[in-house]
């Protein structure tokens, strides 16, 4: 088994006679042009001769990149296999086919997938949205954890359905922040957390080596550049499982890993230390001008939309009034999802700072209030709760997850409960802790 890291959570793995490339994120900026990419990806046009499966972990713009995948050759697309993730709805396929693949394959939760003979895949799903991909050939099992945040009882059922893994590929640094004012305390924890999850990932899944990726960004705007300054470099993960006896493999762009040989993370670590480096003084993006008025009307199509899929009781019950102050339109609104209102105030106590665009865009796109948060765009001064719940609501909604009777009880969102009953529930007590 080979991998060949193309660039962030990129990766080309050679396997079983056959070539997934996982990821494809080929330039450009995401979530709302807040994220760049450290260094270019190593990527040759070429390379796409030896692609039989693209695989995509899920709808994040880092890991389902619509420019990257709509530029591709339409005889690629005619050509290779889509794996993902099997979801209670059909919006993922049908953008896959929007963008011209023809053959989407849909991978059941924990379940072994045969694509040839001699190479199965296995899907594990973490939350609404996040999944982990497991690749075995030749008595290799590689675990894709990628930014899943498995937590010690998925890594015991997959390990427990797979044996332990020769290789697992794991997210090492942050990928976004909610917005506690307080943050000068919390990002280094926070940076510090994602390492001791990496190492409890490598212990639990029975690991012979972890490579870092999925977090080779930086933060290119002006209202979240603070962000690099707490970002875990290679070096410090590596320093970190040294200290443990833990083997890390760090590669760079275009460096070509086999499985099982000795590998040198001298140089890799080099470019990653300048790349880290650079960062700090890379050109950041301002915050682009929109008017008031887009952002009344936004709130307002928000809000008749909840209110189709969600009961008013629930919505008033659950969703608080938030004031919002617009740093650059210099103006305090007051945003009542609940009752489909969004108005200035004056001289209320504000609970949450933000430019007027990531605003917008958090109000317009369905994925837009966790895009905020990924971006690290905001600062939450006061009502945490009540953004919280926003967030988890909003969440739901995205993930197209109704709580009117109608839409939640369907055949096929009840065989998608059965599938995910056992650590289902478990997974959500998890993400809520993780947003106390």
């Amino acid at each position: 088994m080979k991998l060949r890291l193309v660039a962030h959570a990129s990766l080309l793995i050679e396997a079983g006679g056959a070539t997934i490339w996982t990821d494809p994120w080929l330039g450009g900026k995401v979530f709302n042009n807040s994220w760049s990419l450290l260094v270019p990806p190593a990527w040759d046009a070429a390379l796409l001769e030896q692609v039989d499966y693209l695989w995509v972990s899920h709808e994040h713009p880092d890991h389902f990149h619509l420019p990257t995948l709509r530029d591709l050759p339409a005889a690629f697309k005619r050509r290779v296999t889509v794996l993902f993730q099997q979801m209670p709805t059909d919006k993922m396929p049908q953008a896959f086919a929007r963008l011209g693949f023809a053959d989407v394959r849909l991978l059941p939760h924990r379940a072994l997938v045969d694509l040839r003979p001699g190479l199965q895949v296995y899907c594990y799903q973490v939350g609404q949205m996040d999944s982990v991909l497991a690749v075995m050939a030749d008595g290799t099992c590689l675990v894709n954890v990628n930014d899943a945040e498995a937590d010690a009882a998925d890594c015991r059922l997959i390990r427990g359905d797979l044996g332990p893994a020769q290789v697992v590929l794991n997210q090492f640094s942050l990928a976004g922040y909610g917005g506690e004012a307080d943050r000068d305390e919390r990002l280094p924890w926070k940076a510090r957390a994602i390492v001791d999850s990496m190492i409890a990932n490598h212990r639990d899944l029975g690991a012979e080596t972890t490579i870092p990726i999925a977090s080779f960004v930086r933060f290119s705007c002006e209202d979240n550049a603070y962000m690099n300054a707490y970002a875990n470099p290679p070096r410090r993960v590596a320093a970190a499982f040294e200290h443990l006896g833990l083997r890390l493999d760090v590669l760079a762009p275009g460096d070509v890993y086999e499985v099982g040989r000795a590998w040198d993370s001298r140089p890799a670590l080099q470019l990653w230390d300048e790349a880290f480096a650079r960062a700090n003084a890379a050109p950041l993006d301002p915050p682009a001008p929109v008017e008031l008025s887009a952002l009344v009307a936004a709130a307002e199509a928000l809000a008749a939309r909840l209110a189709e899929h969600y009961p008013a009781w629930l919505l008033r019950a659950w969703l608080g009034p938030v004031t919002i102050r617009v740093r650059d339109l210099e103006v305090t609104l007051r945003l009542d999802l609940a009752r489909g209102r969004c108005e200035p105030v004056t001289g209320a106590a504000v609970d949450v700072e933000v430019c007027g665009q990531p605003l917008l865009f958090a109000l317009t796109q369905p994925f837009g209030l966790q895009t905020l948060g990924v971006s690290a765009r905001l600062v939450v001064r006061r009502g945490l709760k009540t953004w919280r719940r926003h967030r988890i609501l909003l969440s739901m909604f995205n993930a197209e997850v109704y709580l009117r009777p109608r839409l939640l009880l369907t055949r096929r969102n009840l065989g998608h409960l059965r599938a995910r009953m056992r650590g289902g529930l478990r997974q959500l007590r998890y993400q809520l802790q993780r947003m106390r």
